[in-house]
């Protein structure tokens, strides 16, 4: 949405049945109250999809609109808009500032206290490393994630997943990478931690979500059913050798997340290639 100007401007109370955001998300029920003085400034409440309920609020920023949202319930979220239809519960804290072009927005997010049960991916990571009480979690209760964070850049063929963490009592994982929206293709990497509680004890030079013994992984393929491959050797590496096992993560040089290219052998342990802690 292109917003801008300056002087005093209406006030705008918004009721739309249907606000289409991608090809495959849309508001519904959508209702708002707006100021437009120095900018779209204000809050609204919908549905995702016509599914699970959200709230926001917009704010101007350099000509165009940033975008909060928030749910109480994550997973319905997630469900509603096709994203992950295995997460259950959690609470969810999304937010996007435009930059460069139309629809590319930096985005920031954060889910508390969610459960992934029967995630196939999941699966075939456990199974790799032959977690079989992970399994038998994860078909049962599911998997319990007390945080997942996630720094991105989303354009309208590509999501940048810049960094990103699932920490568990279970389990820890690390992510990022990229997926190709149009072709629905996924391109992920990152460790996998078991039993995450003990592991990460001692893991303060480790990126988030890693503990002091980790596997690398990596998604590649179709995003309805990609491969997985896991690196068993990884797990007895030294941290900086796992680190060198993997390619880099993905950068942008503008905007809220901006991250620079810097050389691996100018990374010491402690360095986590721009990922949040």
């Amino acid at each position: 949405m292109e917003v801008g100007g300056s002087g005093q401007g209406p006030n705008i109370d918004v009721a739309l049945d249907r606000l289409q955001v991608t090809d495959s998300v849309a508001l519904t029920g959508l209702n708002g109250a707006f100021r437009t003085t120095g900018g779209l400034t204000g809050a609204f409440t919908a549905a995702v999809n016509g599914g699970a309920a959200i709230s926001g609020q917009v704010s101007p920023s350099a000509g165009r609109s940033a975008v909060s949202l928030n749910s109480d319930d994550a997973g319905a979220v997630l469900r509603s808009a096709g994203v992950l239809t295995q997460a259950r519960g959690g609470s969810m804290a999304l937010q996007l500032d435009p930059v460069a072009g139309p629809g590319n927005y930096d985005v920031n997010l954060r889910i508390e206290n969610t459960r992934i049960k029967d995630a196939p991916a999941m699966a075939a990571l456990l199974n790799a490393i032959s977690l079989v009480g992970l399994l038998d979690e994860m078909a049962g209760q599911g998997i319990f994630f007390a945080g997942i964070d996630s720094k991105m850049r989303i354009t309208p063929t590509e999501i940048k997943i810049l960094s990103g963490s699932a920490v568990g009592p279970s389990m820890g994982l690390s992510f990022d990478g990229t997926i190709d929206t149009v072709a629905g293709m996924l391109n992920l990497r990152g460790a996998i931690s078991p039993i995450y509680l003990l592991n990460a004890v001692g893991s303060v030079l480790t990126r988030k979500g890693e503990g002091v013994f980790a596997f690398n992984y990596s998604l590649t393929g179709p995003l309805t059913k990609p491969a997985v491959s896991v690196n068993p050797l990884s797990g007895l590496a030294p941290l900086f050798l796992r680190n060198l096992l993997r390619p880099p993560a993905p950068t942008v040089s503008d905007g809220p997340n901006a991250t620079r290219d810097v050389p691996i052998e100018d990374h010491p342990a402690a360095q986590t290639r721009g990922e949040d802690r």
